[in-house]
């Protein structure tokens, strides 16, 4: 799979789906990690973590239980922003070729909180219409665990 700088540029230049009002993520500092969710769980025939609102699920979680590592986003937020594009470019190759140097606990992070906002209960704020459950085939049997 080849990164598509232009693809991730014009990914995090777009706004934002107004499914709730950010509350611990600026809009900047969520458009950022929006476009990193999406190349983690990139959409296909199915919705990706950006279609699937995880962005909400993570911003609200920092909101909550995960107040703990709200520094730990916006510093590996700034630390990614301060890269040029050639480096972020490098660092999503060196993700992609599962070298990690440099912001790799961030990135693991973001990996995590990704997989618990698209894979998760709607009800905590990402997986938008159910959309990991519906791709799975698994809606009957989580629709009694909400």
């Amino acid at each position: 799979m080849q990164i598509d700088r232009r693809l991730f540029l014009f990914s995090a230049a777009l706004p934002l789906y107004p499914a709730a009002p950010l509350q611990v993520l600026s809009a900047d500092e969520a458009k950022i990690v929006e476009a990193i969710c999406d190349r983690i769980i990139p959409a296909d025939d199915m919705p990706g973590a950006k279609q699937a609102g995880v962005i909400y699920y993570i911003d609200r979680q920092l909101a909550g239980p995960l107040k703990r590592f709200a520094p730990a986003y916006r510093e590996g937020i700034a630390d990614f922003t301060k890269l040029s594009s050639a480096e972020q470019t490098a660092f999503l190759h060196n993700i992609e070729a599962g070298k990690m140097p440099g912001l790799a606990s961030f990135f693991q992070m973001v990996v995590d909180h990704t997989m618990q906002g698209f894979y998760g209960s709607p009800e905590h704020g990402g997986n938008r219409d159910e959309a990991s459950w519906k791709m799975l085939d698994i809606i009957p049997m989580m629709k009694g665990h909400h």
